[in-house]
């Protein structure tokens, strides 16, 4: 059985829509649904979902459909999981959005470091990060998407972190992440910090370390920034199931 085309659509409510322009391109023109046409819409700020079937896709006023009964989102992340990512040099927040986004993140912090190179982050940045995170968990099947952003110093991030396993990736260390996690309950909250190229300074090691941070490392290969996070939050969830 082939699966429904979910589609993201803000404030979802029962009965009968005609959904915004973007929204209705991407149903038409881009995934070619028509008149009877049923497909899965989902709201991934209320984290609910509704199959849904197209009444008229041609409609000058717009494309128009009715909406199921709701019901909670079908797939949600196993715990909180923030990932604190440290911005490069060259914009890869795009490709680490993706990823985090897929893998259960449900807060994505991007971080400024000592050693961060990298112009601060527009307006603009921000929300096509936030369009890629609604892609990803169109994609993927995922309910929700993780809160972003803008980026923040990061010692500012680690001073107001409360999350219950606090985790910082370094090569140069042995700490386990496995029997860390394996110490928690598997819905405990998580922060993962992850440095920029370059690895993060003595300072800031320190001062991470200062506030709960473990630092822990994934295998023996010294990873790209964006691989790391991605490495990482792979590990987390599978190490949570």
């Amino acid at each position: 059985m082939t699966a429904l085309v979910r589609v993201p659509v803000s404030d979802l409510r029962s009965g009968t829509t005609t959904l915004d322009r973007d929204t209705g391109h991407y149903v038409t023109r881009v995934r070619r649904l028509a008149a009877s046409d049923v497909f899965v819409a989902f709201d991934p700020q209320a984290r609910t979902e509704a199959d849904a079937e197209v009444l008229d896709a041609n409609s000058r006023a717009g494309v128009s459909v009715a909406i199921g009964a709701l019901r909670p989102a079908s797939l949600l992340p196993l715990r909180p999981v923030t990932l604190v990512q440290c911005v490069g040099k060259a914009d890869k927040l795009d490709a680490v959005v993706r990823d985090a986004t897929e893998l259960g993140a449900t807060a994505i912090l991007p971080a400024h470091s000592d050693r961060t190179v990298a112009a601060r982050d527009s307006g603009a940045a921000l929300g096509r990060y936030k369009r890629i995170a609604i892609e990803a968990a169109r994609q993927c099947g995922r309910g929700d998407v993780p809160d972003i952003e803008p980026p923040r110093p990061l010692d500012e991030i680690v001073a107001n972190t409360t999350s219950t396993l606090r985790l910082l990736l370094h090569p140069d260390v042995t700490g386990d992440m496995r029997a860390l996690v394996d110490e928690h309950p598997r819905n405990a909250s998580v922060s993962l910090v992850i440095g920029p190229e370059g690895g993060l300074s003595a300072r800031e090691i320190a001062m991470a370390e200062a506030g709960g941070f473990a630092l822990v490392r994934l295998g023996n290969a010294v990873l790209r920034t964006e691989t790391a996070a991605t490495a990482a939050l792979g590990a987390l969830l599978v190490l949570g199931r």
